[in-house]
């Protein structure tokens, strides 16, 4: 299997130009808009020129003709692209004339075509309306090849794709308003699919998170599914099957979900390295950040680091907690200063013999190069704790973390919910964003809110009429009332597998167990989450269930059920055990009545004064601790000093990058 997304799509189009090959030698690429755009993202015009390519010419434009060359067409299979292809060789068409009343003759063509030939290729696959129009224009003998590329979705990473609309995907799915053109949006993305698993050269079975219109409304992932499930048939039997060694594995299996199944995760402030970097940095171009470096000789340098898999140090680091990302760079750092103490004891001023000098000179380029990209992420990672504490996000994470886990770091249930959220909705200093964050993961965590509450809550946070209507969109993607049950009905595990069910070479513990050369299955080696990052995504679930067999075919049918042995390891057996919970249920979740709590805690209700006063500290024995992310002490009460010492050793990122901040100076040149 094709695992590197990236790769497959730029060895499409080396393919095609290294297949083209003129009598003469040379052609001419012609492009449309969209596929100049993919063409440009996958290689550089000097690797397009390397192959006997004269120019490159987009067909939207007034072109001159050139009948002695050969064109190679990139195009996207759309009715105006091909218009224009016929265009080009139009000319070349005998005429058609009235004779006699007896039909048409042919004359003899008059002009010359806009080039010699054709050999086209489409970024995927071309409808049949589309080939009858070429078939039927009379430029057939003009066209050398036609063939139907997979490289119609957008690859964001060797392992990441998207198959984002060309503007408002949201608005465009879910809109009431927008009712007509629904099905032409899911063709378009489940032909991306389609694309995605012809380039990976997978045959996937299909299946789909299945919901109760009623419930939850009108979820696209059913009709996605079977749209897919078309889409996949016409290109399926192409496809080979690959063997492992001891036998057909199982099949590819493809689930697809829309947003309600897990409401929290995008709205969740994460704090892994390369979250932080695309939530709170300006990253131009999808990966690009520009910066302004500091020299050793006080100069001031402009410098742009791309963060792709080229890039060893974010692809080290890109994964990680940015505490755990701090501290690994810095041992980095040491590590390369260590490994190279020459070098650093040359610049330093100190007197080395000739043969030590040879080495150093030799080691220099490498040492610069290693320094030079270890110090721009040291800087990207202190720009990331500069937003972190301007922001406020160790409090905010915190309270996310409460509100979506419905429990302290503690594990005692969460009750001072109405404290913290009303101090921030009546906080100035905190970005409206943030508070339409935390708002919506409220929601999402007291299903037994009204929409006037709601409304209510979303005045008093001063929020934009903007923002106060994407509340109100929210409900058209999930409901309210039934998302935190869906949730928790989605994150159900069984409690016991079928019985030898780890014995399975396919089970999720015996694929760890192998990994880490360990045979006891069960035991629980990962470590203690940070307090701001414990809640754990509904695909994680999802994914283990559909690894280890048990994931529920009530919940998530097949669009057609594969052929499957029944064995004692329970791979292949039906999973059609789905967990009920009563609507607003919830262990250790702050309680339905919090809404008058808050409530009161903001002014929309009165309260006894003697309720309040026992639930808010007072303010002479409130203490400044220092903010950890691993501790769970409340802290919007605490702002009337400053700490004079900082520490780390409760794994909190505000000592690392104090360290990081003398490196940056240091390394910077």
């Amino acid at each position: 299997m094709a695992a590197n997304l990236l790769q497959s799509k730029r060895q499409e189009f080396l393919n095609a130009l290294s297949a083209v090959r003129p009598n003469n030698r040379f052609k001419v690429v012609v492009v449309d808009r969209r596929s100049l755009n993919v063409l440009n993202h996958e290689l550089k015009l000097s690797e397009v020129y390397e192959h006997d390519v004269v120019r490159i010419e987009k067909i939207e434009n007034n072109r001159k003709d050139d009948p002695s060359v050969e064109a190679l067409y990139f195009l996207t299979p759309s009715k105006q692209s091909v218009a224009r292809l016929i265009a080009d060789f139009a000319p070349g068409v005998p005429s058609q004339s009235p004779a006699g009343g007896r039909g048409f003759s042919s004359t003899p063509a008059s002009k010359p075509t806009r080039y010699r030939a054709a050999h086209v290729f489409f970024t995927s696959e071309l409808p049949n309306s589309l080939l009858a129009m070429v078939k039927s224009s009379g430029i057939t003998p003009f066209i050398k090849a036609l063939k139907e590329m997979c490289i119609e979705y957008d690859a964001t990473d060797s392992r990441v794709f998207l198959t984002k609309l060309v503007d408002r995907p949201f608005y465009r799915l879910y809109s009431p308003v927008v009712a007509r053109g629904f099905n032409d949006e899911l063709e378009l993305i489940s032909k991306k699919l389609a694309n995605v698993c012809g380039a990976l050269k997978e045959n996937p079975v299909v299946r789909y998170l299945l919901l109760d219109q009623d419930i939850h409304g009108d979820t696209k992932a059913r009709p996605l599914a079977f749209l897919f499930h078309t889409e996949m048939e016409r290109i399926r039997e192409v496809l080979p099957v690959e063997d492992d060694a001891s036998g057909r594995r199982p099949p590819t299996e493809l689930i697809i979900v829309d947003r309600s199944a897990d409401p929290f995760a995008p709205v969740l402030h994460e704090f892994t390295y390369e979250a932080m970097v695309h939530d709170l940095l300006d990253i131009e171009d999808g990966n690009k950040f520009t910066y302004t470096a500091q020299l050793a000789n006080g100069t001031e340098e402009v410098k742009t680091v791309t963060l792709n898999e080229s890039d060893s140090v974010w692809q080290e680091f890109r994964f990680q907690h940015i505490s755990d990302a701090q501290q690994g760079i810095l041992k980095k750092f040491q590590a390369l200063v260590g490994s190279n103490r020459d070098i650093v004891g040359m610049q330093s001023g100190e007197r080395v013999d000739l043969s030590r000098m040879r080495d150093v000179v030799n080691n220099m380029p490498q040492f610069k190069d290693q320094m030079s990209l270890i110090a721009s992420h040291i800087t990207i990672m202190q720009r990331c704790m500069d937003q972190f504490e301007k922001l406020q996000l160790s409090d905010l994470g915190l309270l996310e973390q409460n509100l979506a886990m419905g429990m302290t770091p503690e594990g005692e249930k969460y009750k001072s919910g109405d404290i913290d959220i009303a101090y921030v909705l009546n906080n100035p200093s905190i970005a409206s964003e943030d508070k339409l964050r935390l708002l919506l993961i409220f929601f999402i965590s007291n299903p037994a809110l009204t929409d006037s509450e709601r409304q209510k809550l979303a005045h008093l946070a001063k929020l934009s009429r903007e923002a106060r209507e994407t509340i109100k969109s929210m409900g058209l993607v999930i409901r309210w009332m039934h998302a935190l049950d869906l949730l928790k009905q989605i994150k159900h595990r069984p409690s016991q597998q079928a019985k030898g069910a780890g014995l399975s070479k396919w089970g999720l513990a015996s694929m760890r167990a192998a990994a880490t050369g360990s045979s006891q299955q069960g035991s629980d080696d990962e470590p203690k989450p940070y307090d701001v990052s414990r809640y754990v995504p509904a695909f994680k679930s999802i994914l283990e269930g559909c690894v280890e067999g048990n994931l529920s075919e009530d919940l998530f049918p097949y669009v057609v059920p594969p052929e499957r042995p029944r064995d004692s390891s329970g791979m292949g057996m039906s999973a059609r055990t789905t967990p009920t919970f009563a609507q607003g249920e919830r262990t250790g979740s702050p309680a339905s009545s919090m809404w008058s709590s808050i409530a009161n805690s903001v002014g929309l209700q009165t309260q006894p004064q003697e309720s309040r006063a026992s639930s808010v500290p007072s303010q002479g024995s409130a203490q400044k601790q220092i903010k950890s992310l691993r501790t769970s002490k409340p802290t919007w009460q605490k702002r009337d000093s400053t700490p004079s010492v900082a520490t780390t050793s409760s794994g909190s990122p505000s000592g690392a990058a104090g360290g990081m901040a003398a490196l940056t100076t240091a390394t910077a040149g």
